[in-house]
């Protein structure tokens, strides 16, 4: 008999992207955590920026739920290992763009919350309307249904004769509630950067921390805390899965060094926990704060995130530099997404059009663009067997930068990825055997045995050809 698993969840969904999604999310979760109630934030869809601010208002790292890198099994057990239980527990989910969005090429948040059975909450932006907002409420509870959604939030409100219109507008005409509000005040906002939002890592100052605690403030003023507890009570039981598998062989003793700084901050929680639960130690490193790399480590993993704003400082560590040329060089483990991969390339062009060498490991260059030059889902087909897979086996992964690539023409390509955008198909990845660096986010708990892989050097032999 499959036991049942009591876990309070909700989703927090909206009908665009920018809707106030994250303000609500943020604010929610410290509310809730000023209660003494265990919270635990969530994403739908490929983000990382988003989780880093859910993470710094629970006070745990937000997980990730995205259907599409995820099978269905899988999703469930990755939200049931971070889920709190009874009572005095609440998940928050978060959704990505509107609430129905990119359902027709990868994921959306319905599709998460249909398959994690989650009461929603629709965020409604006021800011440039008042009764026709009846309108989108309607439709959504004809679309979405009384039996997901759940009521409302409305966000950006002026006064509160402007609140009380939306109001009276949205519960005639979806028969369901409004459950509270935040006001159009700049003193909330989450403030934005470069790519997105400013996280606790590429804002090591108190500007966020201080938003989180205005935010939870005025939550716990506007919103009707206790009703929407009470809806995320009502998610019925979900059945308990089998844990996470552990990798395959013992890591115990084995050593991974982590890039981790403003540069290197875009890893999935999930990956990192993923070498954990093998035994493997790992050793953070800050390649813009001068540090090198970690002694005696069997394995490098350099993540995405902004290397383009900190290209003087990595250009300045002119022997971490020198020590990923070597280390590539002798064929030893190492791993790196976007950013990380920027990083290993010859050199790196920024915004203002200024060049910086990088570590030079692999052929290539890039240069940022004011464009997106690689966004969305994707599927990776590998050319030849490695750290990843053997070849031929395919790779669910997602990218998104604004930078360009140059490499010599030619290159033997580990992989041909194919956008699910429509954009052409290309070659990616460097290195072969124990490494591969590349534009393509993964997450490793759909890639085999990575972490043996990593931490060994022992990647899977080819196929023979047929």
């Amino acid at each position: 008999m499959v036991a049942a698993v009591h876990a309070p969840r909700l989703l927090v969904a909206g009908l665009t992207s920018s809707a106030g999604k994250t303000t609500f999310s943020a604010g929610l979760l410290s509310a809730y955590r000023s209660r003494g109630l265990k919270v635990q934030g969530f994403k739908c869809g490929p983000d990382f920026l988003d989780p880093q601010v859910l993470s710094a208002a629970s006070g745990t790292p937000a997980g990730n739920l995205d259907p599409f890198l995820l099978p269905a099994p899988l999703l469930m057990e990755s939200f049931l290992r971070r889920a709190p239980r009874g009572h005095r527990g609440l998940s928050l989910v978060e959704g990505v763009m509107g609430v129905l969005d990119t359902a027709s090429w990868g994921t959306s948040s319905w599709e998460v919350a249909q398959t994690l059975r989650l009461p929603t909450v629709l965020v409604l932006d006021a800011s440039a309307s008042s009764e026709s907002l009846a309108i989108s409420a309607a439709g959504a509870r004809q679309l979405l249904g009384r039996g997901g959604l759940k009521g409302f939030l409305l966000g950006r409100v002026g006064g509160a004769w402007h609140e009380t219109a939306v109001r009276r507008a949205v519960e005639g005409a979806s028969g369901l509630p409004v459950l509270g509000s935040l006001p159009w005040d700049l003193a909330l906002a989450v403030p934005e950067r470069h790519l997105g939002l400013r996280t606790p890592v590429t804002d090591p100052g108190k500007g966020l921390n201080g938003t989180l605690r205005r935010l939870g403030e005025a939550v716990a003023a506007r919103v009707d805390l206790e009703a929407l507890l009470r809806v995320a009570r009502s998610a019925p039981p979900l059945p308990e899965v089998p844990g996470l598998p552990p990798a395959h062989g013992d890591l115990t003793g084995r050593s991974t060094a982590l890039a981790q700084d403003e540069a290197f901050c875009f890893l999935y929680p999930e990956n990192v926990e993923l070498l954990r639960t093998g035994g493997a130690r790992l050793l953070p490193f800050s390649p813009v704060r001068g540090d090198p790399l970690p002694p005696s480590t069997d394995a490098v993993v350099l993540p995405g995130g902004y290397p383009e704003l900190h290209a003087e400082a990595l250009r300045d560590n002119e022997a971490l530099r020198r020590e990923l040329r070597s280390w590539v060089r002798q064929g030893r483990p190492i791993y790196a997404e976007c950013g990380g991969m920027m990083f290993l390339l010859d050199s790196l062009t920024d915004a203002e059009g200024r060049r910086f060498p990088m570590a030079g490991a692999f052929p290539g260059r890039t240069r940022l663009s004011p464009r997106l030059g690689g966004f969305g889902y994707a599927t990776g087909r590998l050319r030849r067997s490695g750290l990843l897979g053997t070849r031929g086996e395919e790779l669910r992964g997602h990218l998104y930068h604004h930078s360009l690539r140059t490499s010599p023409p030619g290159y033997a390509w580990g992989m041909t990825v194919r956008p699910r955008n429509a954009a052409p198909s290309h070659g990616d990845g460097y290195g072969s055997g124990a490494q591969f660096a590349s534009y393509l986010h993964l997450r490793w708990d759909t890639v085999g045995d990575f972490p043996h892989r990593l931490l060994s050097g022992e990647p899977p032999r080819s196929p023979p050809d047929r």
